[in-house]
């Protein structure tokens, strides 16, 4: 009998340079990563469960006149590719920026998404999952804590396939990103400067085209548009923008993080989401807190310097 303990556990990463080709691989070639060279260890995971990408194909027991009471027919009608999701804290800017499509510099709407490989080992059996691409990415911190990264994603295949991977598989010697890192030098919106930030998160979220007909696999999965929303709380009365909310005419703010832990953040163009903003409550007795969660509200720039 196999006992499995998540000690056994580990995942690396590759960042492909064509879609599903592996490292150095055409397109779709999902062409295996060599070892422990091409794999790079990820983010030191948080201790939650974790998800990764396995691909199972969809096959239905139909059942059919003339066939006996305990007679069905099994038919395969597709392949569905499980989604992943990574927990970890934030060492570096790489999820950030690969999310925003900053690095690798992404082409933008309607092309095929930059993607990496994920090669993870279950404790029995290990995994690559080829054309990997980010859905959606959180990051988020609060007063006295470290910075959590939440990296969901979908992928083209996962093979089953054993690879040598690096000692340790994650990254331990990168200092994590704490709460202090935040706006060390400053935290401004619309130029306006926010000392007292309580919490915050910065949440990406990117729309992909279906599945296309020809094909089990996901080879066309386009990027047809993406959401930004940035969520903080604070004390600061910053009236622009923020609690001026009975202009007719929308007025669009640019928020900057100097830094966001491992990397400076700025968004043009964001404006206060409906009924994001606490500007009608009262707390208890002491200071207000001011909530608002920002969208977008123009032709949003992501950049960070």
């Amino acid at each position: 009998m196999t006992v499995t303990h998540t000690k056994g556990w580990w995942w690396e990463y590759y960042p492909e340079t064509n879609y599903a080709g592996g490292p150095a691989g055409a397109a779709y070639a999902t062409t295996a990563p060599s070892g422990a060279a091409e794999l790079t260890p990820c983010n030191h995971p948080f201790n939650e469960g974790q998800t990764m990408p396995m691909a199972e194909y969809i096959q239905e027991a139909v059942e059919a006149p003339g066939q006996d009471i305990t007679q069905k027919t099994t038919f395969t009608k597709g392949l569905k590719i499980i989604p992943g999701k990574l927990v970890q804290y934030m060492q570096s800017g790489v999820w950030l920026d690969r999310a925003v499509g900053i690095d690798p510099a992404e082409t933008g709407g309607g092309a095929l998404p930059k993607s990496f490989l994920l090669h993870y080992d279950d404790g029995n059996v290990e995994y690559t999952a080829y054309g990997c691409y980010i859905t959606e990415y959180k990051i988020s911190g609060s007063t006295d804590d470290y910075l959590k990264e939440e990296v969901s994603f979908d992928a083209y295949d996962v093979q089953a396939e054993a690879i040598a991977a690096d000692d340790p598989p994650f990254d331990l010697s990168t200092a994590v990103a704490i709460f202090k890192d935040v706006g060390s030098t400053t935290i401004t919106i619309d130029g306006t400067a926010i000392p007292d930030l309580l919490n915050f998160s910065i949440t990406v979220t990117n729309i992909y085209a279906p599945k296309h007909a020809g094909s089990y696999y996901h080879k066309y999965p386009y990027l047809l548009k993406r959401d930004i929303e940035i969520e903080m709380e604070f004390e600061t009365y910053e009236g622009d923008h923020i609690l001026d909310m009975l202009s007719e005419t929308a007025d669009p703010c640019t928020i900057v993080f100097t830094p966001v832990g491992k990397l400076n953040f700025s968004a043009t163009n964001m404006k206060p989401k409906p009924e994001s903003v606490n500007i009608n409550t009262v707390g208890e007795k002491g200071m207000k807190n001011y909530k608002v969660t920002f969208e977008i509200g123009g032709t949003t720039v992501i950049t960070t310097p």
